[in-house]
This record gives structure tokens, sequence and C-alpha cells, in this order.
């Protein structure tokens, strides 16, 4: 029988269950108590999130090896239902972009895979368009289950208002109601409203993605309306990392306070491992990334009330203590035979080895080699450019001299960034550049000449000029390169540069050129590749 207050303590259920032998059994006191009480019943909700198209383990960010995995997860999914059949499982976005395999076959693979266990829902991630909006479509049209983002507007429609049940946007729902031993359980999906600070428009035609707490109202009025028992809301969005806070494109604090009737938020986006912890009164979990983690929610409600009377959400470490499941492997084997066999081909080699990390005004051996591989790649294109702005990914880590192959230009760009060009005044070049060194993200301009005075948030461009000491024209245009990602803001870093593209006059043109590829084809090209020299014209007649 409950306790006569209706609520389980964790010494209740520590008494209970030792006393029954069930600790060693069950994962979680949860479903220990769900087990010993017939007036109760306890639902798993199982979750994946980032896993970026990893379905073998990886490195962590810690450079730690033999982690994660959508395989290794897997196993221990199996492991779980065995546990606890009352179980749904979801992934909370950022499926496929991120691994050579996925790219190959356009995210198709983890869909497949997806499909395979049978995942409930999965919820739209931002890196979900990094190849375009017909790579999403296509993964709409895969799936086999529904995929939840209640803040977006389909042409111009809420989700599951279009009356064309055939359009791929017909898979997105706001929401899922499962009924399960009786219970019925509704899973409210949200994604990042941060889209148009990261991506280019045309990359998401025909979606806008909106502020999520009125359209998860909506939701919850919805879920209510169809007899929900409980409510859980599941984003692809976490909590600030240092902060723990809010921003533009995370907005959990937001909606855990004005819903505190949600019984978990499960969440996204900013890669952590947070097991288990209260955020205004709801409980908040987020399972990593890569599949570094898999996540673990416990439910347990009376069966006879249907009120929920206890929850629980830990995160297992899916280490070498784990095997990969061997049905998912069997399934990726091919496919991923053959990306191994595409990783491991050669390029060129690298003479010098090139530091990664550099200064305002001084561009890192790195940041040079990238910034002449783009604008190789347009002068191809017969787009010469001025100068180029870029990054590099991790500033930490060197590329090391030797033999270069595919993987190792992976490892040295993991994301994939088309490239626009601009028409910029030396006044506006000096503006964004002086917005960028003083936001602290590490970008620098190849092309120029950049004497920067001060640090932080007082760093100023005291002198420009043309990489060859040549003065800039005042009333002259120059033309500038960026990625696009940059170039609609960085996620909100350099919004000074997003209104200046997006003035007619900039004449800003997206050029079907992806960072990762113009370095692979500059190895290619040029065989065998020296440090790049610290005053290199990037402006090459065509």
């Amino acid at each position: 029988m409950l306790p006569p207050d209706g609520f389980w303590t964790r010494r209740d259920f520590l008494k209970v269950a030792g006393r029954a032998g069930l600790l060693g059994a069950f994962p979680t006191l949860a479903s220990a108590a769900a087990a010993l009480e017939s007036d109760t019943v306890c639902i798993s909700i199982l979750h994946t999130t980032d896993l970026h198209g990893h379905i073998l383990p990886t490195a962590d960010y810690n450079g730690n090896p033999d982690h994660g995995g959508l395989a290794r997860c897997a196993a221990q999914v199996r492991t779980w239902r065995r546990q606890n059949s009352n179980s749904i499982l979801i992934d909370v976005g950022d499926v496929y972009q991120g691994t050579d395999v996925s790219l190959r076959n356009k995210g198709e693979l983890m869909i497949d895979l997806f499909n395979h266990l049978k995942y409930d829902a999965w919820i739209v991630g931002n890196h979900e368009f990094d190849w375009g909006i017909e790579t999403f479509i296509g993964a709409l049209q895969k799936s086999a289950m529904p995929v939840l983002a209640a803040n977006t507007l389909l042409d111009g429609k809420p989700p599951s208002a279009s009356s064309d049940s055939k359009h791929p946007f017909a898979k997105i729902q706001p929401l899922i109601v499962n009924e399960i031993a009786g219970i019925k359980l509704a899973i409210i999906g949200v994604t990042t409203p941060g889209m148009p600070f990261w991506l280019p428009r045309e990359f998401t035609r025909g979606i806008e993605f909106q502020n999520p707490v009125e359209p998860v109202r909506r939701a919850i009025a919805r879920a209510k309306g169809e007899g929900a028992d409980a409510i859980v809301l599941s984003g692809h969005m976490g909590l600030k990392m240092r902060t723990g806070g809010d921003d533009f494109a995370n907005t959990v604090m937001a909606l855990t306070s004005e819903f505190p009737e949600a019984a978990v938020f499960i969440a996204g986006h900013t890669h952590q491992a947070i097991p288990s912890r209260l955020t205004n009164g709801v409980l908040f979990t987020q399972a990593d990334h890569f599949g570094i983690h898999v996540g673990r929610v416990d439910l347990l409600f009376d069966r006879n009330s249907k009120k929920l009377l206890h929850r629980e959400a830990i995160c297992e470490l899916m280490d070498n203590r784990f095997h990969s499941d061997h049905v998912i492997v069997s399934r990726a084997k091919s496919q991923l035979a053959e990306s191994d066999v595409a990783l491991s081909s050669p390029l060129g080699e690298l003479a010098e080895t090139l530091r990664g990390r550099g200064r305002p005004g001084l561009p890192s051996d790195v940041e040079r080699l990238i910034c002449v591989a783009i604008s190789e790649a347009l002068v191809e294109r017969n787009v010469p450019v001025d100068g180029v702005m870029h990054g590099a990914f991790d500033d930490k880590t060197s590329l090391v001299a030797g033999p270069k192959t595919l993987n190792d230009i992976w490892n040295l760009i993991p994301y994939e960034n088309y490239i626009v060009t601009a028409q910029l005044s030396p006044e506006e070049v000096k503006t964004v550049m002086e917005e960028v060194f003083t936001s602290h993200e590490k970008r620098n301009l190849l092309g120029f000449e950049v004497k920067t005075q001060g640090r932080g948030d007082d760093c100023r461009i005291i002198s420009m000029t043309l990489a060859d000491g040549r003065p800039l024209e005042r009333n002259k245009k120059y033309v500038i390169a960026f990625n696009t990602f940059d170039s609609r803001s960085g996620g909100h870093h350099f919004m000074k540069l997003r209104a200046l593209l997006e003035r007619p006059e900039a004449n800003c043109v997206l050029h079907q050129v992806q960072t990762r590829d113009a370095v692979i084809n500059y190895f290619q090209r040029h065989k065998i590749v020296h440090r790049i020299a610290a005053r290199i014209p990037v402006r090459i007649a065509a």
C-alpha cells in the first residue's frame, strides 16, 4: 500500500525495496516501487539527444576515446525496456549532421535506425537544416514517427493545422499523447527559436520559429483536452553553461517558470550532461551529446487516481562498460565501412605543423589555411575576393605536419557552412571586425593588415590596410567572404555584421561552396601544403 499521505519518500523506497531484495534488479527507486505496488504504474521516458550522426563510439570534448554512439545507447535502451515495458523513447534533436557517414546518405541512415528502434518521436534540432531544406524534408518523409516542434509555423500555419496530410510538413506535430497502462502522458516538443541567427533563410524555407511560450500554452490546453494525466516538455534547448539561465536560443527558464505543472523538462542543444535538477520546481534532465550519455526519466503514478506520485531522472555514461547493439551495427555496417575507407583516403602532405590559436588582428596558421582555401575555391568560380573572415573551430588544437586524410579535415572543421560574399566599405569592414574582436569570438580577417589596441571590450582597430600594405580607398567597396553561420550573426554575436549584410547595397550572395570542401580541395590541388605567409593577398586575378 501507499504511505498515508500518498507520497513515497526516498526512505520509504529504500526500506520497502530493500526488504524485497529489488534494489539490485531495478535501476531506479520508482521502478522498484512500481514492481512492489499493484496500485502504481511506472512510466519510463528514455531519451537521446544531439547524436550528430554518431553511431559508433567517439571521443568526448576532453579527448577521452571510446564513448557514446547510438549503437551503445540502443543496447541500454533495450535493457531498460526489458526492465519496464511501460516505456517511451524520444530524441531531442540534432539527429544526423556531424559525421561523414551521415553526410553521405543525407541523414537517411540515422532515421532508418530510429525507425528500427521504434522511437516514439524526435524533436527538430537546428542542425537538421545544415544541408538545406530538402534534406530535412527527406528526413520527415522517411521518419515512421512524429516529429515534434510546437513552436513552428509551417507555411504560415501551426503544426497539425494543414489540411494537406500528404505534405511532408504534416509529419511535424506539437505533441504526442500516449496512453500507457491506463495513464495518458503528453509529450510536447519545441525547438530552439535561434534558427534565424545561425542559418540562411533559404535553408528553412517555409518554416518560421517562434518563441515557444505561447505555442506551449496552446499545446498544453490541447493535451488536457485529450485527457492527459501528466505533461512532459522536451525541447532542443538547454540551460546556459555558465549562468544556468536563458538566452535568445534557450528558453528553459521561461518555460518552466510559466508552466510549473510540467512533470519534467527533457533538454538538448547545449551538449551538457545534467542527470537531474529542479528548475522552477520542474524536474530537468539532459543527456549530453554524441550518445555519450543516454537518459531515463521514471514517472510513478497512482493507478486509480492517475496522479503523479514520484519522479526521477538519471543519465547513464556510455563508456566501454557497455557493448554496442549488434543489430544497429549490422544495419549500418556497409555504410560505415564505405565512410571509413573515404576518411582514411590521403589528401596531401602538410609540410609544417599549423597552430590553431591566433590573436585579434593576427590570424593563426589554421585560420590562414582556411581563408586561403576559401579564396581559391571562390576564384575557381570567378568570384575573386579581397578578404576572408573565418576562425578555427578548436584553437587549442594544431594541425600536425605529415600526410593528411579526409578524417583530419573533418576533425578540423566538424560543421558544414556555406560561403557568402558581400561588398563592404572600409569603414564597414572596420565596424565588423571591431564587433568580432570585442565579442570574444575568435575570428580573423585575411587579406588585410589589421592592427589593434587594447583587449576584450576595449579592443579597437588603430589601422587597417590591404595585406600588401596599400591603403584602403574610402569610396571603394571591398568583397569579403564569410561563412553562413557568421553572416547570420554567429549566434547573436555579430548583429552589426548581420544588419550590414541584410542591406540590398551589400549585394550579399550565397555560394555553393562549403568551408570543409574548400580545404579538402586545397590539399588535393597543392599536394604539399606549407604555412601560409603572413601577408598574402587574397584577391587573385581570375
